[in-house]
């Protein structure tokens, strides 16, 4: 039994760290965006990958259908995605994405791009990923397989403490970040307008005017609200009502 939760839990580590090399390298090289940290966490990994991927490999057989997979692996994935969405909303009184420019969305936190592609993922994940995944590492001893899903769990938790403490008072350092940002920008640009654009186009913008100004604004800021911000630029957007 050990040895089976710790095979699972390694799993967890091994999609957590997929769906970050999906975010931060695959989706900005597909979309033209720029290479980028992606995800909540500071080190590589995306917890709700790994939580999405277990869950639905743990609900379906491999010996269901193809179809049934897929609506109802797209279903479940959709619903963390959702629940996440609205408990970190909750925690942080901001939103983290918004999908509200895609079709068919939920309250701007699921659509159904993502519904399409979670559903082709759990159909490869419960058909042909998981189990062979789970064959290739539980043909290994049960001792190492608890040391190293316990250490990866010491890290992770070590992160998440670090990332917690880091964000303390999210709302208002964005605020100010984005204060800051707006009246820089006024001053090393000519003819910006406050307000006309998010702060990604604003830095984006001083990068390209200039780029001292730019490195210069950079230095006077911390690096966990950069790569927030990076990563999640729907932060300086405030809570919907």
């Amino acid at each position: 039994m050990e040895k089976y939760v710790s095979s699972l839990i390694i799993s967890f580590f091994i999609y957590g760290f997929a769906g970050w090399i999906w975010e931060s390298f695959i989706c900005p090289l597909m979309t033209g965006h720029k290479i980028k940290n992606s995800g909540f966490l500071n080190g590589p990994i995306v917890p709700i990958y790994g939580v999405g991927a277990l869950v639905v490999s743990l609900l379906f057989s491999p010996s269901e259908s193809y179809l049934s997979i897929f609506i109802e692996g797209a279903f479940v994935a959709c619903v963390i995605e959702y629940f996440t969405s609205w408990a970190m909303e909750a925690l942080y009184h901001r939103r983290w994405w918004d999908y509200d420019d895609k079709a068919f969305n939920v309250n701007g936190r699921v659509c159904l791009e993502g519904f399409l592609i979670f559903g082709l993922f759990s159909v490869i994940t419960v058909k042909f990923i998981q189990p062979t995944l789970l064959s290739m590492i539980m043909v290994h001893g049960e001792v190492p397989l608890i040391m190293l899903a316990t250490i990866l769990c010491a890290i992770l938790l070590v992160d998440l403490g670090i990332t917690i403490t880091t964000l303390a008072n999210l709302e208002k350092r964005i605020d100010e970040f984005v204060r800051d940002a707006e009246e820089y920008a006024q001053r090393v640009l000519d003819g910006f307008e406050q307000g006309k654009k998010s702060i990604i186009e604003i830095l984006e913008t001083i990068r390209l005017t200039d780029s001292s100004a730019y490195q210069e604004f950079l230095k006077q800021k911390k690096f966990a609200e950069k790569r927030i911000l990076k990563a999640f630029p729907a932060l300086t957007n405030k809570k919907k009502k």
